[in-house]
């Protein structure tokens, strides 16, 4: 009988995320986030997973081959998007590949920051709800980056008019 060799892929390389639970208001904790780390998360349309319920979306591209930022509110003033343990309600997103040492940098700025209650590294590994959010975000962005060059494209038919 042959042996068969299973390729798994997973579908979330070079993703760190940062959960933290604060009673700050999104844009605060942007505007704190910012301060300490030197970044320029800017607010963007909400995300929705239902089209029913929509959570804060704030979103910083350092740049080609660098890292992208998304901080995500997991609640709003009706509902809870997800529920983590221990209660978390921000996730700090990072996308492409980060050094340990500006990871735990990052991770010990967001600690300091006052009303910060926690901040934890989110486990991808042991947290099965991360997929499905993560997910969510990813066509969220995709959307927004279509929205933009279709304006974009748009700007420039009119300035070639």
């Amino acid at each position: 009988m042959k042996k068969k060799t299973k390729f798994v892929v997973e579908p979330f390389d070079d993703i760190r995320i940062i959960g933290i639970n604060t009673a700050m208001i999104d844009y605060q904790l942007a505007w704190n986030i910012n301060k300490v780390a030197k970044m320029n998360l800017a607010k963007y349309k909400d995300i929705s997973s239902d089209d029913e319920h929509f959570f804060s979306f704030y979103l910083y591209d350092a740049g080609e081959n660098s890292n992208t930022f998304n901080l995500v509110a997991l609640s709003n003033q009706d509902t809870k998007w997800v529920a983590f343990s221990p209660q978390t309600d921000y996730l700090l997103i990072i996308r492409n590949y980060i050094k340990e040492t500006d990871f735990q940098s990052l991770l010990n700025k967001i600690k300091a920051i006052p009303k910060v209650v926690h901040a934890y590294v989110v486990d991808l590994g042991k947290n099965k709800k991360i997929d499905t959010i993560l997910e969510d975000i990813e066509l969220h962005v995709y959307k927004l980056l279509f929205s933009l060059f279709h304006r974009w494209l748009f700007v420039l038919l009119l300035l070639l008019l």
